[in-house]
């Protein structure tokens, strides 16, 4: 026992010496889309649906790895051991790191994302001079080609000139999508006079449609993929148009009269 007894002290007094030399490493930040330190090593965010987002934490002395647990999003990308790419997918997300060394570990660095719906993609139709974006939005941003239009923030949109047209619609709480180009063409949109007496309604309609016009008319009904999905022809005055056939979506109603045409748009609900 007299002989065990020096060796269980020097046994100790290693161990104490391993704890004694254990230096944890420096506290971490982190970096990434609308990251904001709330305190200490707390951090929020916020993100949309559907968007990709990359968090970078720093480097810091006395630490030679970094531990990243991320819940909220099964899609996730080590970059390097500093960085992660991540894809939102309509959870809330959490991003614990913490930075270790071979004998210790630091404090743990949390970041809390707020994660909101993003938009329906919004589709663009031309009504004769006239872009409407399809999607009702809090804001809307217009471009020609891949710059900002000036003032252009409205649901609707008269362009200046001929081009490649994008509307970025945005939520209430920030989030936002792009529609697909379309080619804007002033000299291709210009609409008779003789339209003027032309109406229909309701608009929104579910399955009955009036239309009234006062000369004979051909009318034609479009997806916004461009797809004909009805036809009606040698139509006169008040008619009552049955739509059932038709799926629930907005539709282009194109009127054509004495060679000439004109475009209307159309909800069905």
């Amino acid at each position: 026992m007299k002989k065990l007894l020096p060796l269980l002290f020097v046994s100790i007094l290693s161990i104490s010496k391993l704890f004694a030399q254990c230096t944890p490493p420096a506290n971490i930040t982190i970096a990434g889309p609308a990251v904001t330190l709330v305190s200490g090593v707390n951090y929020t965010a916020i993100g949309c649906t559907d968007r990709v987002a990359v968090f970078t934490v720093s480097e810091v002395a006395g630490a030679t790895d970094y531990e990243w647990q991320i819940t909220g999003t099964s899609s996730q990308t080590r970059v390097s051991p500093t960085k992660y790419s991540i894809v939102y997918e309509g959870n809330n997300v959490n991003i614990q790191v913490t930075p270790k060394n071979a004998t210790c570990s630091g404090n743990t660095t949390t970041l809390d994302v707020t994660v909101y719906q993003t938009p329906n993609k919004p589709n663009i139709i031309q009504t004769g001079s006239t872009l409407d974006a399809t999607t009702t939005a809090t804001n809307y941003k217009w471009y020609l080609g891949s710059t900002v239009v000036p003032g252009a923030t409205s649901k609707t949109f008269i362009p200046e000139s001929n081009g490649s047209y994008i509307v970025e619609a945005y939520n209430a709480t920030g989030c936002s999508v792009y529609s697909n180009s379309v080619n804007y063409f002033k000299t291709a949109i210009q609409e008779d006079a003789i339209f003027s007496n032309f109406s229909f309604y309701p608009n929104p309609v579910t399955t009955q449609l009036f239309v009234n016009f006062n000369k004979n008319y051909d009318l034609s009904f479009s997806s916004l993929s461009g797809q004909e999905t009805l036809q009606k022809s040698n139509l006169q005055g008040k008619q009552e148009i049955d739509l059932s056939s038709l799926n629930r979506g907005i539709y282009l109603m194109k009127v054509t009269s004495d060679g000439k045409t004109a475009v209307r748009k159309l909800l069905l609900k």
